[in-house]
């Protein structure tokens, strides 16, 4: 397809783009006077202490859509482009799964790896005796649906396909511009946290696999997918097993410098191997298969 002409220039481009990132951060602040009025406690909302209730999911919900409109509001009155464009078109169920494969297989991977370094693993059961099954399936689903999938789709549009998308008329500036928007979606997080090396590279490298990924196939279902499988692993065994973590892992940590060289050579080796699989594709001459969505 030819390249798509844009009204705006690239450095108003940038800075709508971090503009918005930084804004869509910051809407998490939005769900504070939320919480205090919902009579929510903020580590109800947040990690292991996360409690799926009626009010807590209401927040996370008004909290993702947010998110959305922030994005269409921009894509409709700044870029006047359609909301649609941001990787929605295509094939969803067999990229997302096909996605989630994918990054299953790469937290396998390195969980199993950090577990080998630090040693002393034990893995135990985090359900209770009385809870059934119907609950468990229930809140797992419930969990899954709107606290993985909804927080992977969300975050992909905001920091992968909406940036990257402002780009399509420069293909030759395509590695600048994946490294600008990995960047920008490390940084921004440290807004609202302490800075820390180790979780900034982890963040960047992360960021780069997705964007590169997107770059490629330019489906926001296979990206989400990736970041789906990612998470899955730490959702499963960790935190309570209402916000599904319904298994338990505990290892002794191998230590920071060696878990940061471990995720780091994995994405090496994930965004070789995602380039090697591109490769592959349109050597075969099949660009427009269930996986693949053509490129722009």
């Amino acid at each position: 397809m030819m390249p798509t002409l844009y009204r705006l220039s690239i450095p108003v481009r940038l800075l709508v783009i971090l503009l918005v990132a930084i804004g869509a951060v910051l809407t998490i602040l939005g769900g504070l006077p939320l919480a205090r009025l919902l009579d929510v406690e903020i580590s109800q909302l947040q990690g292991a202490g996360f409690e799926p209730t009626v009010k807590t999911m209401a927040i996370v919900l008004i909290y993702s859509a947010s998110q959305f409109l922030l994005i269409w509001l921009v894509m409709r009155f700044i870029h006047r482009r359609p909301f649609g464009d941001l990787g929605f078109m295509g094939p969803i169920i067999v990229p997302l799964l096909a996605g989630m494969a994918i990054g299953l297989v790469i937290e396998i991977v390195e969980t199993g790896l950090v577990c080998l370094a630090g040693g002393n693993v034990r893995l135990e059961s985090n359900i209770p005796p009385d809870a059934t099954i119907l609950s468990i399936v229930g809140y797992f689903l419930l969990s899954f649906v709107l606290l993985l999938t909804l927080n992977s789709l969300k975050e992909e549009l905001v920091f992968r396909t909406y940036p990257i998308e402002q780009f399509n008329d420069l293909p030759q500036a395509i590695v600048p511009v994946l490294v600008f928007v990995s960047l920008v979606f490390a940084a921004v997080h440290h807004i609202i946290e302490p800075f820390q090396l180790s979780v900034f590279l982890s963040r960047f490298s992360l960021a780069l696999l997705f964007s590169y990924a997107y770059f490629r196939w330019r489906s926001i279902w296979l990206i989400a997918g990736i970041h789906n499988g990612l998470n899955f692993i730490g959702f499963l065994l960790g935190g309570q097993w209402k916000a599904g973590g319904l298994l338990k892992l505990t290892h002794d940590p191998p230590g920071q410098v060696v878990e940061i060289t471990i995720h780091l050579a994995i994405m090496a080796v994930a965004l070789a191997l995602l380039h090697l699989a591109w490769r592959r594709t349109m050597m075969s001459g099949r660009p427009d298969s269930d996986v693949v969505v053509q490129q722009r």
